[in-house]
């Protein structure tokens, strides 16, 4: 196989580790990826002949979300779940099993950037475009997590790379449009610029273009109703309403708005780092990358006219920015033999720009991990409450737990969940007066107190980032030694709150520590 031809190599293995890394560090998940996680869970552990058993027929949320992201991820990772399950292991396996599937998925539609990049730029420039996304912080800890955007990025990826190898002008429409169609609306901006490039390029006529678009749309758009109007149980195209929800509703403002400004000064230099100017000055230095830059900036540019904003948006053009960035980067790596200190100094610059962005990713990561105590909280639940859940089941009855808002929002998750006796609630809007009436025997509560309960743990999360001295020379003195500069700070945010006997037997009490004694 020739070497532009190779679709996996070093660097994606490097890539590959790194994101395996950030699902290991940090297992659990947040509300924004709870619908396809509790989807996958259930195709899974239910099967999709048990639809009414499935989490999102409870907890629909505001608007709904394909399945078809779920079912490739499920089917892809269930080989190995179905396995560990029947063995007899924690659902907890499982939950690694799907996310590093869904990251395996993910490096795979990256590798054929890479290798659209190799053909194009050469292989140089294919390793640099691994290397920066392997040092950022937002791509590999996010490739195995269950976001609408992430699963997005499965077409959109393997549609740029067709796109920038420059043959059938087929491919990007088909993948890019059913991108948009099933799994985020907003990609109808990206479907636009490279079908504008197309016609500019004079790849696809008008005519042609509008065409195949059209058959692009009404494929996906038929995918879609087929079987998210099963899993739904009622005729559903759920794009269609999140669409209607963000632009006839203009509700995404409910969300949070940021500035227009947002995306160019916070998240993009806090997404790709060194890379970000990189990008820029890339067609200065590379001709070629100009198209890449454009889609990316139009991409960036048209997108900061909504009000609400998330660096997760960009998911999808992010790629963009590394592959211009990785240019300048081959540029700079293949005359490093040339004399000159300006030449040697640049390259210095590049290195501790790279060196300083892996430093910051660490740092994000080591904070990131701590930001879910819910899912902590539930195994330390889990763990304290053995005896309790031994006699429950000796007896025939269930043991109860109720989840709050912040703890479901934090890690809690279906793959968390044990089977009887345990039974959990996660109705919401109770007062502390209504949850004592309700009798749980556990509570999983941001509230440290609540009539009738006693504390059995607390687990701390990410409260903010402090330097380690006030003192220049002890900071400096701990840089030479290899120590960052600053601290993570903590703070018990999720309670396991214990029922007292109806005697009023006072429970001995946890703290933080008993958390991480039950991990």
């Amino acid at each position: 196989m020739a070497c532009g031809d190779r679709l996996f190599d070093g660097w994606t293995a490097l890539l590959a580790a790194v994101v395996a890394a950030h699902a290991l560090a940090a297992p659990f998940t947040k509300v924004e990826e709870s619908f396809n996680l509790q989807a996958a869970h259930d195709l899974l552990y239910h099967g999709s002949h048990a639809v009414s058993k499935f989490d999102h027929l409870d907890f629909p949320g505001v608007v709904p979300r394909t399945f078809l992201g779920a079912l490739a991820v499920a089917g892809a990772a269930a080989p190995l779940v179905l396995p560990l399950h029947a063995a007899g292991l924690p659902k907890l396996a499982g939950l690694l099993v799907v996310r590093l599937t869904l990251g395996a998925l993910t490096i795979a539609s990256l590798a054929l950037l890479q290798r659209a990049v190799r053909r194009r730029f050469g292989p140089t420039t294919a390793a640099a475009f691994m290397l920066l996304t392997a040092l950022q912080f937002h791509l590999p800890f996010y490739l195995s997590r269950t976001l609408p955007n992430v699963l997005a990025m499965l077409l959109t990826n393997a549609g740029l790379a067709a796109w920038m190898q420059g043959g059938s002008p087929l491919s990007p429409i088909y993948l890019l449009a059913a991108a948009a169609v099933i799994f985020r609306c907003d990609m109808l901006l990206l479907v636009g610029l490279v079908g504008l490039h197309l016609l500019a390029s004079r790849r696809i006529g008008l005519a042609a273009g509008v065409c195949h678009g059209a058959l692009a749309v009404a494929a996906s758009l038929a995918a879609s109703v087929a079987v998210d109007s099963y899993f739904w149980r009622r005729w559903l195209w759920p794009e269609g309403e999140v669409l209607y929800f963000n632009t006839v509703l203009n509700k995404s403002h409910e969300w949070g708005v940021m500035p227009a400004h947002w995306y160019f000064t916070s998240a993009l230099p806090r997404a790709l780092h060194a890379a970000y100017p990189l990008a820029l000055l890339a067609p200065m230095l590379e001709r070629r990358a100009a198209p890449l830059l454009g889609v990316a900036l139009g991409f960036v540019g048209l997108y900061s006219g909504l009000g609400h904003k998330e660096v997760r948006f960009l998911f999808p053009v992010l790629p963009l920015w590394n592959a211009a960035a990785a240019c300048v980067l081959q540029r700079a790596w293949d005359g490093r033999r040339k004399r000159g200190v300006a030449r040697r100094a640049a390259l210095a610059a590049l290195a501790a720009a790279l060196a300083g962005g892996a430093a910051l990713t660490a740092l994000t990561a080591a904070a990131s991990a701590c930001n879910y105590p819910g899912g902590q909280a539930l195994r330390a639940l889990h763990e304290l409450g053995a005896a309790d859940a031994a006699a429950a089941a000796a007896e025939g009855h269930a043991l109860r737990v109720h989840i709050g808002v912040l703890p479901a929002m934090t890690g809690v998750s279906r793959f968390g969940e044990l089977g009887p006796p345990w039974a959990y609630s996660k109705e919401e809007g109770l007062t502390k007066q209504q949850l004592a009436q309700h009798r749980f025997d556990f509570l999983l509560t941001d509230t440290p107190d609540v009539p009738g309960y006693t504390m059995a743990a607390a687990a701390s999360g990410f409260r903010r980032l402090a330097l380690a001295s006030r003192s220049p020379a002890v900071l400096l003195r701990g840089l030479l030694q290899g120590q960052l500069p600053v601290r993570i700070k903590t703070e018990p945010q999720v309670y396991v709150l214990r029922r007292l006997t109806d005697a009023g037997q006072q429970l001995k009490a946890g703290s933080a520590s008993d958390v991480a004694a039950a991990a």
